[in-house]
């Protein structure tokens, strides 16, 4: 009976998914390989920052800054809905890249989350190599779609 509650959930939660905008499935997706992560707590967004959407051949390309505070609930299926955040509760900051797919409906084409203590200060090598994990995300998909926009360009009569 779990089982056909949890699919039915799956379910609803895949349709509301497809509604979302491309900021929203970013965060989601920010929040939810945070909770794969060993944290006993559910955390939840405070506020998106530097939010940047472009839009490339091979699909649109989203870059964010999100804050995500500590909540009361305990890191565990289904209890993440309805969770109160916790006033003295730890505070992390995530840059997240994600790049779509424009060909198969939005399909994740890649992705980089990192998330840090919002107290500690990034440093400078972390920061370029967080930067160089975007832009590899950012060109996925890109050198594909050139070839195949390009690709019987020398088979025409000249």
């Amino acid at each position: 009976m779990k089982g056909l509650l949890v699919l039915g959930l799956g379910l609803v939660a895949l349709a509301a998914a497809s509604e979302l905008t491309l900021q929203e499935r970013v965060v989601d997706l920010v929040l939810e390989d945070f909770h794969k992560k060993l944290v006993r707590w559910v955390y939840k967004k405070q506020a998106v920052e530097d939010v940047t959407e472009t839009e490339y051949p091979a699909g649109p390309f989203v870059r964010l800054r999100v804050r995500i505070q500590q909540t009361q609930c305990r890191n565990q299926p289904g209890s993440r809905q309805d969770c109160a955040f916790n006033r003295r509760g730890r505070k992390q900051i995530c840059l997240a890249c994600v790049k779509f797919d424009s060909r198969s409906g939005g399909k994740v084409l890649g992705s980089y989350t990192h998330c840090r203590m919002e107290k500690q200060q990034p440093e400078k090598e972390m920061e370029m190599r967080q930067e160089e994990e975007c832009r590899t995300v950012q060109e996925m998909g890109e050198v594909r779609h050139r070839i195949g926009m390009y690709g019987f360009s020398k088979e025409l009569p000249s």
